[in-house]
């Protein structure tokens, strides 16, 4: 250290003790904001809530007859598990995969979920959904498509993004994956997770489904991860009037 006790020399360089302790707290932040802990979110929609030509695509894609307890079964009991499904993939795997083909897999391991623990009675039940949905649903799909190929083709062009267009993508999708019903140990591996743990199964049930049920079911399902063995952190659960709103994410920093 210099006389000056204010100026402190590192090798050939001198640098004021106020200026250094300046930036020994900006890379303290920038650090702090880099390794600090995220968090993962969920939107799901709300039924009913839209404008009156969502509610009508709604009631179209799902039919007149119960049509808010059929869309809070796909929407608040089998989608927010499809959405984790994302969330394991984004905190455990290195696999890289189209975005279509992605969402291939999580219904896969939606599917697979609520078989393992004993659902079968409401998978069964989401199976009419979707056949009825994909048959009925108005999207611009042209003649002799796959719906794969459909939604490759047409990913990242806004016209995709619509209840009709991505519903119908989706719908088709789940049947897919209601058709194959994988077991939950085959869809952790190929999601790259070979080394989860299964315990033995028990029955998860849920006889109500509606806001507050939805959002147990993530807790649940995050505290059976940890059980598995796979890391996922806090999850925020958000609602939303449109029902074209069905999504996750990462929120860095919570």
């Amino acid at each position: 250290m210099s006389k000056d006790k204010k100026i402190i020399s590192i090798g050939k360089f001198k640098i004021k003790l106020s200026t250094l302790i300046i930036l020994i707290i900006v890379l303290a932040i920038v650090m702090a904001y880099i390794f600090s802990p995220s968090a993962y979110f969920i939107v799901s929609a709300r039924y009913g809530r839209g404008t009156e030509e969502d509610n009508n695509n709604v009631k179209i894609a799902l039919g007149e007859e119960n049509t808010e307890e059929q869309f809070k079964l796909y929407f608040q009991w089998y989608n927010v598990v499809h959405e984790l499904g994302h969330g394991i993939i984004r905190y455990n795997s290195k696999i890289k995969l189209e975005p279509a083909e992605e969402e291939q897999l999580v219904n896969d391991f939606a599917v697979a979920y609520w078989l393992y623990y004993g659902e079968e009675e409401k998978i069964n039940e989401l199976e009419d959904i979707v056949e009825y949905a994909s048959s009925h649903i108005k999207s611009d799909v042209a003649e002799n498509i796959s719906y794969m190929d459909f939604a490759k083709r047409n990913w990242n062009k806004l016209a995709f993004k619509t209840f009709n267009n991505y519903g119908w993508f989706q719908f088709n999708s789940v049947k897919e994956s209601l058709k194959n019903r994988k077991t939950l140990d085959e869809v952790l591996k190929e999601m790259g997770l070979e080394n989860a743990t299964l315990p033995s199964a028990k029955k998860l049930e849920y006889p109500e489904i509606n806001e507050d049920v939805s959002t147990q079911i993530i807790n649940d399902a995050i505290d059976n991860f940890h059980e598995w063995g796979i890391k996922f952190p806090k999850c925020l659960h958000f609602f939303s009037d449109n029902p074209m709103n069905n999504y996750s994410g990462k929120i860095k920093n919570f």
